[in-house]
């Protein structure tokens, strides 16, 4: 378990565990825990090279927002919206120009803690079908929408009320490399960051045998995010889990905000979904007719 400041006023802790599984000959999650940067990635299973995917994509996230690149100042949405559009590329640039139908590929989520405008803020970014939730008062809440069929089928079924099968759990619609088309646009949310506040990253070998309840069980009575991380995967494996499965855990400590805890509680706390502004249509200086 490590501790760090990730922004002015805030500490994390964080504990990270992964376990190949019963079944699979390679484990091809990572995990990368580089403050205030937190962030999973499961390499497609499938996919030749799924491995080397996933560390791509987090080996060129941590660099691209690392303190030598910004130039000592911290990371924000533009910055991790460049970090994963430089991932997707590295990843894609990994396919074999003889079978490119094997290109490849890689989930993708994680945190930044960022300064938001009463303090500390969390912000959330996700490409594919790996989670990650913020846990506390008994309760485990969602921040991410899996990029997959399986998903897609429940959104048609709930907004048209007509029944669908559900296709397999496994088929992600949008991801980094496996020879997708174009390069992949990521999910952005923000959230307050309060004090005893823990997220959770995961693939889905661990969310995908373990309910919200049971997760939310497991993070209220972990004594540190080390502790919580392990039992989050040894969890997934006595439930029969037949993937890779990961889970890295951050808890933030002695944080400082204005708003006195207004929207503490997670099962109520404002998560707003933000979108990069593109540079070039960034505000142009006035000139002097006012044009």
């Amino acid at each position: 378990m490590e501790a760090s400041r990730t922004v002015p006023v805030a500490q994390t802790r964080w504990g990270a565990a992964s376990d190949i599984g019963p079944v699979r000959a390679l484990n091809e999650d990572s995990w990368i825990a580089a403050p205030p940067f937190f962030a999973v990635a499961d390499g497609m299973g499938g996919h030749a090279g799924g491995d080397r995917a996933s560390r791509t994509s987090l080996q060129t996230m941590r660099d691209m927002l690392c303190e030598s690149t910004l130039g000592g100042r911290l990371p924000g949405l533009p910055d991790v919206d460049a970090a994963v559009t430089e991932s997707a590329v590295a990843v894609a640039a990994l396919a074999s120009h003889t079978d490119p139908a094997l290109a490849p590929g890689t989930t993708l989520t994680g945190v930044l803690c960022v300064w938001g405008q009463d303090g500390p803020d969390w912000l959330v970014f996700n490409i594919g079908d790996s989670r990650t939730y913020l846990v506390g008062h008994g309760v485990a809440r969602l921040l991410t929408k899996d990029h997959s069929a399986a998903q897609e089928a429940r959104d048609y079924a709930a907004a048209t009320g007509v029944p669908v099968v559900l296709p397999p759990s496994n088929v992600v619609t949008r991801a980094l490399g496996a020879s997708m088309p174009g390069l992949p646009k990521a999910d952005y949310t923000v959230t307050p960051m309060y004090e005893g506040d823990h997220v959770v990253i995961c693939s889905d070998g661990v969310h995908g045998v373990l309910s919200d309840e049971e997760i939310a069980q497991v993070v209220t009575s972990g004594p540190d995010p080390q502790t919580t991380a392990t039992a989050l995967v040894d969890l997934a494996l006595t439930r029969g889990t037949r993937d890779n499965a990961t889970a890295l855990v951050v808890r933030a400590d002695s944080v400082v905000r204005s708003d006195l805890g207004q929207h503490a509680h997670v099962a109520t706390r404002p998560v707003m979904s933000v979108v990069p502004v593109p540079k070039d249509t960034a505000r142009r200086p006035r000139t002097e007719g006012g044009q």
